[in-house]
């Protein structure tokens, strides 16, 4: 006995709604499928580079970010020191893209804490003379205190102009004291004779107009900095947050100053 025609056009249309309701399942499920997998690897992008602006925006919206650390110099972390002489001689050869990524685990090791072994803070020694400085403001990546751009010291009287440092001095409060210019700092001379040890840890390399290169630092070693011999006297601490979307290097030539620097060759 044969069916009935409309018993089979009914039995096909049934077969054929099966099959396209399956079909959106499935489309459903892979795109849920590859949502997941982009999230993950949106969430270790994220994670493992906290310098980048947008990073460090989310994370500290979703309270991810851990406070900067309130270094001593008795817990400061270890670190490699370099006088400011092996540092121009180490980075001047490095190229725009060498210095980004540089520039970048520099700025991913300081806002870590220095937790990772293989990210160690790098600092800076010698004697600087300040050339002249300004207040933070919160448009600067360390949104207060004070920065000064300073030139390397050969000795007391003589200037190495291929190496300028940028000195940065967080505070929680504007500071009233400000570095003037002929103001000397010894960064981790050793010949402080029982002073305050300033570690200064290297956040930025980049090059001037003159072909030498300025560096950022800031101090690990919060507390009372300053110049013993003017009587100015700063109570650093560390930001609460940073201002990543700030420009480094903070100051500029705008002052003029660079310009009467006799560069040593």
């Amino acid at each position: 006995m044969q069916s009935p025609r409309g018993s089979l056009s009914r039995s096909g249309a049934v077969v054929q709604r099966s099959d396209g309701g399956l079909f959106w399942w499935s489309v459903a499920i892979t795109v849920l499928a590859g949502m997941v997998v982009f999230s993950w690897f949106f969430c270790i992008y994220v994670c493992s580079h906290p310098e980048r602006p947008f990073s460090y925006k989310l994370l500290g919206r979703f309270d991810k970010l851990e406070g900067l650390r309130r270094f001593s110099e008795k817990d400061a972390p270890g670190g490699k020191t370099m006088s400011y002489k092996d540092a121009h001689q180490t980075f001047y050869g490095f190229t725009y893209e060498n210095l980004r990524q540089k520039n970048a685990e520099l700025r991913r090791a300081y806002i870590t804490n220095y937790d990772s072994k293989e990210m160690r803070p790098i600092y800076l020694r010698g004697k600087f003379k300040v050339l002249h400085a300004r207040p933070l403001t919160e448009d600067d990546v360390f949104p207060c205190g004070t920065v000064a751009r300073c030139v390397a010291l050969i000795d007391e009287d003589k200037e190495y102009g291929n190496v300028l440092v940028e000195y940065i001095i967080p505070t929680k409060t504007p500071p009233k004291d400000m570095l003037m210019p002929g103001d000397i700092i010894p960064l981790d001379t050793g010949d402080l004779k029982g002073k305050r040890r300033r570690y200064a840890s290297l956040l930025n390399v980049d090059r001037h107009k003159d072909d030498g290169l300025i560096f950022t630092v800031v101090p690990l070693s919060y507390g009372e900095h300053g110049n013993a011999a003017s009587g100015l006297s700063i109570a650093s601490e560390p930001p609460r947050r940073l201002n990543m979307e700030g420009r480094l290097p903070i100051t500029d030539d705008a002052i003029g100053a660079i310009s009467t620097i006799a560069v040593v060759r």
